[in-house]
């Protein structure tokens, strides 16, 4: 039973954030509900006038994570008690709310090697090795060097970032044959992104917010779920519960 509920609400989170996308394509690819208005051509084709380009590092506060050193083993835990410290791997299978790290940072950790943290609500991206990951933070976390972190400062832009670094195009941005080695760090902060304004981007939040919050909703549960079965299941196969009972 706990196997299934969770599988329910993956279906549902993924259909959720499907329709989000889809609602996101509708206003910021194909433009749909501002055909009747006057487009004007931009570096990343024809826009709505009005609108405009700009880097993301002028749309968000961007800053790129750290590891203290590997060979210093005092610095990682795995206790529940440190900092949320996120690698690309963690980002695989987190749906899109991340709120848990395979390793920890301690607090020494943080005040030696002055490990930035990043709010709840952060929008986080992937652009070493693995290109294009994107996650954002359930929790105030922090981050390896792989991953950079767009402080947003409120949910409707939060909503508009996760989604467009969703649908972005990140082959464009390598500049050799491998990308995974041509991106870096102000590559990153560069990137050319539409900027509708903020009166649009809060439109946009007020009808796609609502499937974020029941997204946040069933990823909490799940993760209740999933500590209830790694409780219970050792004790069903030892016999120290009776499903006859």
């Amino acid at each position: 039973a706990l196997y299934d509920k969770i599988e329910i609400n993956n279906r549902i989170n993924h259909n959720l954030e499907e329709q989000a996308q889809a609602l996101y394509k509708s206003w910021f690819v194909d433009f749909e509900p501002f055909k009747e208005g006057t487009f004007v051509d931009s570096e990343l084709g024809m826009i709505p006038e009005g609108w405009t380009i700009c880097k993301a590092e002028d749309l968000c506060t961007i800053n790129i994570g750290k590891t203290p050193p590997r060979k210093e083993p005092q610095w990682f835990s795995a206790s529940t008690d440190d900092h949320i410290w996120v690698s690309i791997s963690d980002m695989a299978d987190c749906g899109v709310y991340i709120k848990d790290s395979s390793e920890k940072l301690t607090t020494e950790a943080i005040n030696r090697f002055n490990v930035s943290l990043v709010p709840a609500g952060s929008v986080l991206l992937s652009f070493k090795l693995t290109v294009g990951r994107v996650a954002i933070a359930g929790h105030e976390l922090t981050t390896n060097e792989a991953i950079a972190r767009f402080v947003t400062g409120n949910e409707p832009l939060t909503d508009y970032v996760y989604l467009t670094l969703k649908n972005y195009d990140y082959a464009k941005l390598g500049s050799t044959s491998s990308i995974a080695t041509a991106v870096n760090s102000k590559i990153i902060k560069s990137m050319l992104m539409i900027n509708p304004g903020d009166k649009t981007i809060k439109a946009f939040s007020n009808i796609v917010n609502g499937y974020f919050h029941e997204i946040k909703k069933r990823q909490s549960e799940n993760h209740l779920l999933d500590a209830i079965r790694d409780e219970v299941l050792p004790k069903l196969m030892s016999g120290d519960l009776d499903l006859n009972c």
